[in-house]
């Protein structure tokens, strides 16, 4: 079903039009006269975000997958094999490589003679001065890098010499297949020619540069009645190009468009951590739903969120009606291949709603300026260790992602994480007491805490947790994290700037054991208050007014012993409502006057 899916998905998209050819990263043109003489390279990187040259896509021969031994690919090669030589990484020297410029040549001799192009006999005489030379380094940039690709083209030619159609022609004659075996593909089900092996991925989270596989058979311990490495999961080769030529794409976050030169297809893909990605499609590739999905996980902005969330209210936006079919594919890397995490499908106007219900979820009031989107990525950063990738729990990105497009639980493991760093950080991070753009980890924390309790379904309880202060809601949980947040606030009023603040110091007790804090709080409060009440009168009388009523709407057992998990949580919603509740009065006030 996957392999299928990525086949035709290859097929609409154009991706599967040239099959002899694709796109590859290129770095340098080696321009020559009809004579085969060198006139230069044409440097074609171009700079990344940081300024750094890359590599660009440019359409090639299909290579072959090359892992050892001498195998030269037609005219899309490395130095060793265009220019006889090798930079050795020990020595820093230059190594000559006989045996892989003869491979390069033999082929390229091959295609000139049936062919006839001056184009390829122009290369056939630059390889053959470039093996007779002794100094061939003597023509390489000093900046040139190990991983360089080359291409050739002739001075002044508008495209490269594989780009001569007699050339191309011969090229799809030496890729002709013969004809079909007994064997059954098992993505398409028709009579093929197997092939032994598979077309690298690139770019998949945690794999090697060089590509991963997602069908091998590497050691005999995977193979079963005597059959041999890849003829346990026999395809074609239409099909393993095909799947792999989907993936290579949709992993490419600027993969070039095979029907519109110069341009780039769009992104279809979402990295949630140092190891894990998910790519996504629908059956009809132009479907507008699959531009807002990528954006709304990846860089959501407030227009593309509020187009979600009021879908269901307005029913005017056509994917929530939409039977098409979207696929998304969870993948990350590691020892040579593929981990296929979780494989998901579902119609688009389904998928549509469940995007929705996730960003409801989420949603909480932010009463400063600029409030943060909430990527995935942001969102898991927000609940571990300094906020870094590398401190993501392997598992708890596809979890997360699994929920979401599933609509089921979030799982508890986003809670405990996220409760685990309310209490390491304080319940506000540091610098969140300064401007408004330093409160926004800990905005993202508690969206995650929110959205965890709000698919909480037999605990309705606490699923009912609204985006901003609800005074009705007499959970105790609810009511002691509000607590909390005014103490904390009238010991501010009282002191003004301390080295700990009442919550620096005991949210951790707080929320776990409120018995065991609660009182002392309370009585410290009545210092407060007598404090407060010499300076601003006003202030004061609010405050106690607002520590009364929360006190008579708790449960007779005001102070519980302890209070499990998903309590904690409520109770850091509590706390962050009543907080910013209070900053926006104050802010208000400050408006005002």
């Amino acid at each position: 079903m996957i392999l299928a899916a990525l086949k035709e998905f290859s097929e609409e998209e154009g991706l599967m039009e040239a099959p002899d050819f694709e796109e590859k990263d290129v770095t340098r043109i080696i321009e020559l006269d009809p004579e085969g003489k060198f006139l230069g390279l044409t440097d074609i990187r171009q700079p990344d975000a940081q300024g750094r040259p890359r590599a660009v896509k440019r359409r090639v021969p299909k290579t072959s997958g090359r892992t050892s031994g001498v195998s030269a690919q037609f005219l899309y090669d490395k130095s060793d094999y265009v220019f006889g030589v090798a930079r050795d990484k020990e020595k820093k020297t230059w190594e000559p490589t006989d045996a892989r410029i003869d491979d390069a040549l033999a082929l390229i001799r091959k295609a000139s003679s049936a062919t006839g192009d001056l184009g390829l006999k122009a290369v056939v005489r630059f390889l053959e001065n470039q093996k007779a030379k002794s100094d061939r380094e003597s023509i390489l940039p000093v900046d040139l890098a190990v991983n360089e690709w080359f291409v050739f083209r002739l001075h002044g030619a508008d495209g490269l010499v594989s780009d001569h159609p007699v050339v191309k022609s011969w090229w799809e004659s030496q890729r002709a297949q013969p004809e079909p075996t007994s064997a059954i593909c098992l993505v398409t089900g028709n009579a093929c020619v197997l092939v032994d092996r598979h077309d690298a991925i690139k770019k998949v989270p945690g794999g090697s540069t060089s590509g991963v596989a997602i069908v091998t058979f590497n050691s005999p311990a995977f193979e079963s009645y005597g059959f041999d490495r890849n003829e346990n999961a026999p395809i074609g080769r239409a099909a393993a190009e095909g799947y792999a030529r989907a993936l290579n794409r949709l992993l490419d976050p600027a993969y070039p468009d095979p029907r519109n030169a110069g341009q780039t297809l769009p992104r279809r893909n979402i990295r949630v951590s140092e190891d894990t990605a998910v790519v996504f499609w629908t059956a009809d590739v132009k479907n507008e739903f699959a531009d807002i999905f990528e954006a709304v996980f990846s860089r959501p902005d407030e227009g593309i969120v509020a187009r979600l969330l009021e879908a269901p209210k307005s029913g005017r936006q056509p994917f929530l009606q939409d039977p098409k079919i979207f696929y998304a594919l969870t993948l990350s890397g590691g020892q040579g291949r593929a981990t296929i995490r979780d494989w998901h499908t579902s119609s688009v106007g389904e998928m549509a709603g469940r995007v929705s219900r996730y960003f409801a979820d989420l949603e909480l009031h932010f009463p400063f300026e600029g409030p943060p989107q909430p990527s995935l990525k942001e969102l898991l950063r927000s609940v571990v260790f300094k906020g870094e990738d590398k401190n993501i729990p392997p598992n708890l990105a596809a979890d997360f992602l699994r929920a979401i497009l599933k609509d089921q639980p979030l799982p508890g493991t986003l809670l405990h994480a996220a409760v685990r760093r309310c209490k390491a950080e304080g319940p506000l991070s540091q610098g969140d007491r300064g401007k408004s753009n330093k409160r926004h980890r800990s905005h993202l924390r508690m969206q995650v805490i929110k959205g965890v309790l709000r698919r909480l379904k037999d605990r309705p309880e606490l699923s009912e947790v609204k985006p901003m202060l609800d005074e009705k809601n007499t959970h105790a949980a609810y009511l002691l994290g509000r607590l909390f947040a005014v103490l904390e606030h009238l010991q501010g009023a009282a002191q003004g700037q301390t080295n700990a603040t009442v919550g620096d110091r005991f949210y951790g007790a707080a929320s776990t054991a409120p018995v065991t804090v609660f009182g002392r709080l309370l009585g410290l409060s009545k210092h407060h208050l007598a404090k407060l009440r010499k300076e601003r009168t006003g202030q004061a009388v609010n405050l106690d007014k607002l520590i009364t009523a929360i006190m008579g709407s708790l449960p007779a057992e005001k102070f519980p012993s302890t209070f499990p998990m998903e309590e904690q949580g409520l109770f850091a919603v509590g706390y962050y409502h009543q907080r910013q509740a209070l900053f926006t009065k104050k802010e208000e006030v400050q408006a005002a006057s």
